[in-house]
């Protein structure tokens, strides 16, 4: 190839400069670094998570899914946690965790789509039990997610229709969420 040829780009290309109109409005763009994406193992989840994949490999940000079971309803799984004692010194401790079964091709299946896709920052993936909602506000509070993405059924021409789970984390939370629908 010579000089004068020109070359193909295809990564990403973000601007460090924006133009800001007279009336100074794009002043304060957010910068997101923490998305939260609630996860039921829904067709509607997987559509929120390829916008939360889309953000994060705009703006760099980290991606947790969060997958709240009111119930343990997987199965041929099991997680077992051993904690064992350090070689050398007394006081430190390793613990080694180990899946199997439907847990842990959930969680390799997301990670990877998220990996394919181009996202090279850190993505985590929690698995918790508990009442959605609550749990999805709590975890907003403890990983300082600054934006939330999740699915809802029910979205209508009003705020209202939004359905229960998304109705109730929009109203606890103080972060942007974005929903996705049909």
């Amino acid at each position: 190839m010579s000089e004068s040829e020109p070359t193909v780009d295809d990564s990403v290309t973000t601007s460090t400069s924006t133009t800001t109109p007279q009336d100074g409005t794009f002043n304060n763009i957010p910068k997101y670094m923490k998305i939260l994406v609630p996860h039921d193992r829904s067709e509607m989840s997987d559509k929120a998570l390829s916008h939360a994949i889309y953000l994060a490999r705009l703006s760099d940000a980290e991606i947790i899914i969060l997958n709240v079971l009111e119930r343990l309803e997987m199965t041929d799984s099991s997680v077992s946690a051993t904690l064992r004692e350090g070689d050398d010194d007394k006081s430190s401790t390793d613990l080694e965790i180990t899946m199997t079964g439907e847990v842990k091709q959930l969680i390799e299946e997301k990670i990877r789509l998220c990996r394919e896709a181009g996202v090279k920052s850190q993505i985590s993936y929690q698995i918790q039990t508990g009442k959605p909602s609550e749990k999805i506000v709590k975890v907003i509070e403890e990983t300082c997610a600054d934006l939330i993405i999740m699915a809802s059924n029910k979205v209508g021409s009003s705020i209202r229709g939004i359905g229960s789970t998304a109705r109730k984390v929009i109203d606890n939370v103080k972060k942007p969420v974005l929903i996705v629908n049909e």
